[in-house]
């Protein structure tokens, strides 16, 4: 896990990945850090800086469609920590959106607050940190 990049950052859904993060650039004056193209020659995935931050913009997939009102990842430096939170969080009845996965990108799982707001909690595999 790389010290220089946030461990709690927020996650934002769109349906115009690409357009936010432009704006997002020209409007407010983030740096792009950089973008995953998806299968239709759009942005599946943006990740964008502002000062020691950042922000990931991911495109709004069935997955996350009542994903909101805001998205946080908390980054975690193992698996083990992932399944420590995990348990936690089922054993406390927290409403779980997303089972723990095992994905390219991360371990994870995601869980919504009262509020509605999604938690996404995540050891990274380090395919991200290569694209970084």
């Amino acid at each position: 896990m790389s010290d220089s990049f946030p461990a709690v950052y927020p996650l934002l859904w769109s349906d115009e990945v690409g357009a936010l993060a432009d704006w997002l650039v020209r409007c407010l004056g983030f740096t792009e850090v950089w973008r995953s193209p998806d299968a239709k020659q759009g942005v599946e995935h943006a990740e964008l800086a502002w000062q020691n931050g950042r922000v990931s913009i991911n495109v709004k997939t069935a997955q996350y469609a009542g994903a909101g009102p805001a998205g946080i990842a908390v980054r975690v430096a193992e698996n083990a920590e992932v399944d420590r939170l995990f348990a936690l969080a089922s054993s406390q009845g927290a409403e779980i959106v997303q089972n723990l996965l095992d994905s390219p990108v991360a371990y994870s799982f995601t869980a919504a607050d009262p509020d509605g707001n999604s938690w996404w909690v995540h050891a990274e595999t380090g395919f991200l940190d290569q694209l970084r």
